[in-house]
């Protein structure tokens, strides 16, 4: 797995895409401030190419508009019940890898309630691509457990995981250590590793 801070990746473009319905911005955010904290993030990882950031959410979320969204530099783009905003940003994320990439190298954010549903998409595009995956999902999501994640973490690029609430925040990403506790909590709490 490449290192982030790998030259190759360090100043190639980042496409993000983030269900907002399922990751809300937190208390005392706003899309400008979540941009923000999410270059940041992204930064203190080595990332420091060009962002793009495409926020999917039920237009009855935001009543008032795309216009806080816009003003941030984010494209919203409605997307109503779950299996519809899946099938939107997957067909987007095959889109932006096939067209809107311009360099060979490229990383690609996926921010959603629960990654796992992505698996498909990413494993395809990882395959045809040097790409590096990187991800956000609630704390509290779903599927945390070791069986569950395993293909996906073998996805994952290096310290290419986040916590939604700390990449909102621009905080760190999920440690080797949060990981482990995390999985075997769950397992504890579950009583077994076969949730999928």
């Amino acid at each position: 797995m490449p290192s982030p801070t790998s030259k190759k990746y360090t100043k190639a473009k980042i496409g993000v895409f983030w269900d907002v319905k399922e990751c809300p911005i937190p208390n005392g955010l706003d899309p400008a401030s979540i941009s923000k904290n999410i270059k940041s993030a992204l930064a203190k990882k080595g990332y420091l190419g060009e962002i793009t950031i495409t926020p999917y959410c039920n237009k009855n979320q935001f009543p008032d508009g795309p216009d806080d969204f816009e003003s941030a530099g984010m494209k919203l783009k409605p997307a109503g019940d779950e299996s519809q905003r899946y099938k939107t940003m997957s067909y987007d994320i095959c889109f932006w890898s096939i067209f809107d990439r311009e360099k060979k190298y490229t990383n690609l954010m996926v921010i959603s309630g629960d990654n796992m549903d992505f698996l498909y998409p990413l494993e395809s595009f990882k395959k045809r691509n040097p790409v590096n995956i990187l991800l956000a999902q609630p704390e509290k999501g779903p599927r945390w457990c070791r069986k569950c994640r395993k293909p996906l973490e073998d996805l994952v690029a290096e310290s290419g995981e986040w916590f939604w609430e700390s990449l909102a925040a621009g905080g760190d990403s999920i440690t080797k250590a949060q990981r482990e506790e995390l999985l075997g909590n769950k397992e504890v709490e579950d009583g077994n590793t076969d949730c999928c």
